[in-house]
């Protein structure tokens, strides 16, 4: 029996697929109980930078005691970043915003985050030119110290043993994960850049 260049075609297909598909599932469970938190500088100057850091705390501490984002703490993260801003003598104006963004994978202490699209929460400094800092915000993983309280904070935040090990730098099997979702994450953001 002779193979057809469409069959041969189809099996790949289905090989690809079933190799892709437990990575991405668990990558898109991670992002759909997380919410990131990005915090852009007005520029690059030592100054400015030194400005994000300090906004930065601002929002994390406006956050805490939380554990989802709503509209009140969106205005009290935007009330303590400008309150922040003006303290430290600046008149930059901030924005606060939620929404889905895109996130290259990234390596945090302790953990990392595949690429792939995240709830976010973006807070903009001036004119928001400066090199940037995020992390993940609910649950406060940002804020763990070591591998037991990241394991912790996961979990209590609803993350399974699966997602946790996922997130956490367990070897070469994480990499390939990542890799395997970061392919598909540029691939699907090309795609709908083509639409």
């Amino acid at each position: 029996m002779k193979i057809k260049k469409w069959e041969t075609a189809l099996i790949i297909g289905f090989v690809v697929a079933l190799f892709f598909a437990q990575p991405l599932s668990v990558q898109a469970s991670v992002a759909d109980k997380m919410t990131r938190l990005h915090v852009v500088a007005n520029s690059d100057s030592e100054s400015d930078q030194q400005l994000k850091l300090k906004v930065r705390d601002a929002v994390l501490k406006a956050s805490e005691g939380h554990d989802t984002v709503s509209d009140a703490l969106l205005t009290e993260m935007r009330e303590a970043a400008q309150q922040c801003i003006y303290d430290n003598g600046y008149d930059y104006t901030v924005t606060v915003e939620r929404g889905e963004m895109w996130f290259d994978t990234r390596d945090y202490d302790g953990f990392s985050l595949a690429a792939g699209y995240y709830d976010a929460v973006k807070v903009r400094i001036g004119q928001a030119q400066g090199k940037n800092w995020w992390c993940v915000i609910f649950p406060p993983l940002c804020a763990a110290v070591s591998e037991k309280e990241l394991a912790e904070t996961a979990k209590a935040a609803g993350l399974s043993a699966k997602e946790i090990s996922f997130i956490s730098k367990d070897g070469n099997t994480c990499v390939l994960s990542f890799k395997l979702a970061e392919l598909w994450g540029k691939l699907k953001k090309s795609l709908e850049k083509i639409k």
